[in-house]
């Protein structure tokens, strides 16, 4: 019976040292060119996902979205991807195994209830959240945040970004990525400049969202939330301005506007974010970004498409010169490194490693 195999860009899914048990099937000459990347048929992997969330995401939800974008994009790559989550999840293509109201919240009770209905012939678990047992059997886990536990180094983890790695006193990442269709792209913008935050979090910068806006006097749309969560993070006065408007929580299609049209995003992050998921979204609709320097922002902004300021005076010096980005090299940026297919290859090369790590060598020696 003849193996299935799975298409990924080459050096994104190989493994740091290139494993010869590890190589694609496809000899170099005869390689599958897509894109920009040199694609490679590689063994197709039988993928596990456990999801303590209902998939799709019904409004905002980060981590869900990517999730999904992730198994969507390895079963368009051509793995087989099962996976436990919540009643009412779906995921085209995927086997679902609907995880009971009562276990999926529960992490002591989601791990065994996991592993009792594990299917046969399962190359890898991939967890959103360290599992407080460990599983006989090769699993990475994403860690999402920056508590003391999710920063305490394991083999097995795998971070958002260098920067994320680095705090941990680790080396592996694998940058978030999405799917472009689901975002508009436009080259004419319209006159407002964007913050995209939850308001209620200080260190999402709100405050410093709204001083940029007072100083410069761009008219600013702020969505995330309404005028009365400053009452937690401060800038009430601020905010009392025409120019300024708050549009509560947005999602879909509207979000998908609103990025859209925006002459920049205003992320002025006052804590080491592990990724910045919008930074992305606001560059494939092909708008800039204007960020402080902390977390991953450093690592997904290139001069090209943005500017990292330290200051508000910075802040708005960088949004005199918003005409000289270009809205479709801040739209390539993303098609060349953060989409999901560049997620879902570098997800591989770490569920080789873990694969390798545990001895389970589910793929063959390259044929001759």
């Amino acid at each position: 019976m003849e193996r299935r195999t799975a298409a990924y860009t080459a050096e994104e899914a190989l493994p740091v040292g290139r494993l010869p048990e590890l190589l694609p099937t496809t000899p170099a000459d005869d390689h599958v060119a897509e894109g920009e990347g040199l694609r490679l048929r590689f063994p197709a992997m039988h993928i596990v996902h456990v999801s303590p969330w209902r998939l799709p995401a019904s409004a905002y939800g980060g981590s869900q979205r990517v999730l999904w974008w992730l198994a969507r994009a390895q079963l368009g790559c051509g793995d087989e991807v099962t996976l436990f989550a919540p009643e009412g999840t779906w995921v085209p293509g995927a086997r679902l195994l609907a995880v009971p109201d009562g276990v999926a919240g529960d992490e002591q009770k989601m791990v065994p209830w996991v592993l009792a209905h594990l299917p046969r012939e399962v190359d890898v678990i991939h967890w959103q959240r360290m599992p407080p047992e460990m599983p006989q059997a090769p699993f990475v886990v994403t860690v999402h945040g920056n508590s003391a536990a999710e920063l305490q180094p394991h083999p097995n983890k795998v971070y958002l970004s260098r920067n994320h790695a680095q705090r941990a006193g680790a080396a592996a990442f694998v940058y978030n990525g999405l799917d472009p269709s689901e975002y508009n792209f436009r080259e004419k913008k319209d006159s407002y400049v964007l913050f995209l935050g939850k308001l209620s979090r200080r260190s999402k910068g709100i405050r410093w969202a709204l001083e940029i806006a007072r100083k410069s006097g761009v008219e600013l749309v702020v969505a995330g939330g309404t005028r009365w969560g400053l009452r937690k993070t401060g800038g009430w006065w601020a905010s009392l301005s025409r120019r300024v408007h708050f549009i509560g929580e947005v999602a879909g299609w509207r979000k998908a506007e609103l990025l859209a049209g925006a002459r920049a995003l205003l992320f002025p992050i006052q804590w080491e974010e592990p990724f910045g998921l919008v930074m992305i979204e606001a560059l494939v609709s092909g708008t800039p970004v204007l960020a402080c320097p902390r977390g991953a922002a450093p690592e997904i902004l290139t001069p090209e498409v943005g500017a990292l300021c330290r200051t508000v005076d910075e802040f708005c010096a960088a949004l005199a010169q918003l005409h000289h980005f270009s809205p479709t090299e801040c739209r390539q940026r993303v098609l060349s490194h953060f989409t999901a297919e560049h997620m879902a290859a570098g997800y591989r090369a770490r569920y080789l490693r873990a694969m390798q790590a545990a001895d389970v060598h589910a793929c063959p020696s390259p044929q001759s």
